[in-house]
């Protein structure tokens, strides 16, 4: 007994402390972009100097993309920066050429499934096995890209969007999520009706001539469920990448469709890089992105509380996707007006109350 409570107490001061790094480096990665150049200077490829103590590709805040600003906290400031680091330590983008990232991908994929067997169990203890394991599968899914942008030499996060490595990682993390959704129907299924506790869903009691027989709606039934939450996973993840998509086409792009140079480009995109409005929308992308909702669930996992986390998709964590959608759409609509259309138009008003700093 005193084991168990001493394992929840230390997983809830890590979580505190967790929490209190991610504000931090939110905090700093704020002020580094107001600080410092986000688009390379006018006849230069390079991204204006920043003071890293520690090597740049291992820092996460050193190299500024709209993916990162987008991605979750867990794997922006933590998976990544390890992910950099084992392959700056054992050399696996220089040396070890066999190892492709398609390989990288396909080997997380069986982690997810090892860990979607232990969430299946009823023993607390395996299931905490089966959200580390699937931590692991998440570090390997940043090893992967580390892997394949280094070789391309690209730096900081990017999507590499049409191209066969993002294909065949889009769907190894697919089936990682599906894993991941059908160990918890399983484990809901099996424990649903003998089991007192969170866990247990509604059950109806209809009596018979001789028996009382329990049943359940569909609706409240663990596949509806599960179905609800995969069919959210996978809206979320359509929705993420899209506006990732987009704002990296607009703010990372070294060409516009107006006749203006480059220096006047960079100084918008560099605009909005800087608005409060877009740090809004990053930040809530960050929090709320496909990553992030498998996070979430895995924490419900280790803290014994899915069904919890299961009835916020009913329609909780939907209408949070629909209104993040809406304001991305709204923001993104004028951020493209302020950078690709004639200053003249009037849409530039929503930008109008930021400007660069005086060199």
């Amino acid at each position: 007994m005193y084991l168990p409570m001493l394992i929840n107490k230390t997983f809830l001061v890590l979580l505190l402390l967790f929490s209190v790094y991610f504000v931090g480096m939110d905090l700093l990665l704020y002020f580094r972009v107001q600080d410092y150049e986000v688009r390379p200077r006018v006849n230069d490829t390079r991204v204006s100097p920043y003071p890293s103590p520690i090597l740049c590709d291992v820092n996460p805040i050193c190299t500024v993309t709209v993916k990162a600003m987008m991605l979750d906290h867990p794997n922006h400031y933590i998976l990544s920066p390890l992910a950099s680091l084992v392959d700056y330590l054992l050399g696996i983008s220089r040396l070890w050429t066999w190892l492709t990232p398609n390989i990288i991908s396909v080997s997380h994929v069986v982690v997810a499934v090892i860990g979607a067997r232990y969430i299946t169990r009823n023993s607390l203890s395996h299931r905490r096995v089966g959200t580390v394991l699937f931590q692991v599968r998440a570090w390997l899914d940043n090893l992967d890209g580390h892997v394949a942008r280094t070789r391309l030499n690209i730096d900081g996060e990017r999507s590499d969007f049409g191209s066969i490595g993002y294909f065949v990682d889009g769907v190894c993390d697919g089936l990682g999520c599906i894993a991941l959704v059908v160990a918890v129907f399983l484990f809901l299924k099996r424990n649903s009706n003998r089991r007192a506790g969170y866990e247990r869903l509604p059950i109806r009691m209809s009596s018979t001539s001789n028996s009382a027989v329990s049943s359940v709606p569909f609706w409240k039934s663990p596949l509806y469920n599960m179905l609800m939450v995969g069919l959210h996973f996978s809206l979320t993840s359509v929705a993420w990448n899209r506006y990732i998509s987009v704002y990296q086409d607009l703010l990372e792009t070294d060409s516009s469709i107006l006749p203006i140079s480059r220096k006047d480009l960079y100084d918008r995109q560099t605009v909005v890089f800087r608005s409060q409005s877009f740090w809004a929308v990053a930040l809530a992308w960050k929090s709320f992105n496909f990553h992030a909702m498998m996070d979430y669930m895995l924490l419900a996992i280790f803290m014994d509380r899915v069904w919890e986390y299961v009835r916020l998709a009913w329609w909780q964590l939907p209408s949070v996707l629909l209104l993040l959608v809406f304001i991305s759409e709204f923001h993104y609509i004028n951020a493209y007006a302020y950078v690709e259309v004639s200053p003249m138009n009037e849409s530039l008003r929503f930008f109008s109350l930021y400007a660069l700093p005086s060199p």
